[in-house]
């Protein structure tokens, strides 16, 4: 039997949810009404203030490899803390630590300022000077941050790296003490290259986590993993001049290198601090006149910083004092420097120092 025809057809199809050809029985009479699909739902929109998912980070194994975004050098004690608490102003999310030596002044003060403030925090202090480590943990603790002492493995956890929010790090060549950061000749390098700050998370999670870290493929100079042959072979690319102003210089190993360089040809400067702090550097002194290389003490500040310039083309800035011990025994960080702009501030630092500097 046929149906009846409706006077509205489209309401025939909303009753019958069909408004096509039907399967027939033999006869021509429909068997069943007809299924429509529904339209497809349409396809989800991100919400109007939602960011994009982040690139993925570019691979950089070598420490020489172009940075995508270039680094900013501070030289203290002229900076001050600014080079820091700049950085941990910004911010939001989470802030990582490791530092050998915390102490009183501005950067605690923003640490403990994040911490009440919600900011997930994670400090990872160096347990060999727990007698002056142990009060800065308690109140880093109190303000609500995560504070544990560094893993035993290591002779010393040396490093000097704050990371904030994934996005940006400063890799510093002295620590966080207020009176230090006055006194002391120091660089801070601002670091917001990708790939250098996912290899700093990483390096920071596994040594927060007791675990060894996957440091196969990065730009950094690790130590104990990778710092000392990086350093050795940067300083063999000297063509004309290596100047270095480094805490103390007591490797085998680089002392040979330099003096192989000078030997080569290359000028070779060295400025080292004051034996009577360091007093391996009157042994490095006497060494270095034996080979030749010039070497000055400088009195009017500490020398603590850590820093090779090769060629006023390249140079090096981290926590890696230029010893044994600092290059296969202890957690430390340093970079390469590239960038025209940072390469001339550091050799016009070294150039100031070495005028005020006196022979050994």
């Amino acid at each position: 039997m046929k149906l009846p025809r409706l006077a509205f057809p489209y309401a025939a199809c909303a009753l019958l949810l069909a408004c096509g050809s039907a399967a027939t029985a033999p006869g021509g009479a429909a068997e069943e009404p007809p299924i429509v699909e529904p339209p497809p739902a349409p396809a989800p929109t991100a919400p109007a203030d939602a960011r994009p998912a982040p690139p993925a980070v570019k691979p950089a194994c070598s420490p020489l490899v172009p940075r995508e975004t270039p680094l900013e050098v501070a030289v203290l004690p002229d900076a001050g803390a600014t080079p820091f608490v700049s950085v941990l102003e910004r911010a939001t999310k989470s802030i990582r630590v490791m530092v050998y030596l915390m102490g009183t002044g501005p950067i605690l003060d923003a640490l403990e300022a994040k911490a009440r403030a919600g900011v997930k925090e994670q400090v990872i202090l160096d347990v060999s000077q727990k007698d002056v480590n142990d009060k800065y943990m308690t109140r880093l603790k109190a303000a609500g941050a995560d504070v544990i002492w560094s893993d035993p493995q290591f002779q010393y956890m040396h490093a000097k790296v704050l990371v904030v929010d994934d996005a940006e790090a400063v890799i510093s060549t002295g620590n966080y003490a207020d009176f230090r950061m006055k006194t002391e000749r120091n660089y801070a390098v601002h670091d917001a290259d990708a790939a250098d700050v996912d290899a700093l998370v990483k390096l920071f999670d596994a040594d927060f986590a007791r675990k060894v870290p996957d440091l196969t493929c990065t730009r950094l100079l690790v130590s104990p993993v990778n710092a000392k042959q990086r350093l050795l072979d940067f300083i063999a690319t000297a063509q004309k001049e290596i100047v270095v102003e480094s805490m103390q210089l007591a490797d085998t190993d680089v002392r040979e290198a330099l003096a192989a360089r000078k030997t080569a040809g290359v000028t070779v400067r060295v400025l080292l601090a004051d034996p009577g702090w360091i007093a391996a550097n009157a042994e490095a002194a006497a060494f270095l006149a034996t080979n030749t290389i010039e070497a000055r003490q400088m009195k009017v500040l500490a020398v603590h910083v850590k820093s090779v310039v090769v060629d006023g083309t390249t140079a090096y800035a981290g926590s890696e004092n230029l010893s044994w011990t600092s290059l296969t025994k202890n957690r430390e960080v340093g970079v390469l420097v590239t960038e025209p702009s940072n390469v001339a501030t550091m050799q016009a630092t070294f150039e100031k120092d070495w005028a005020t500097a006196a022979p050994f």
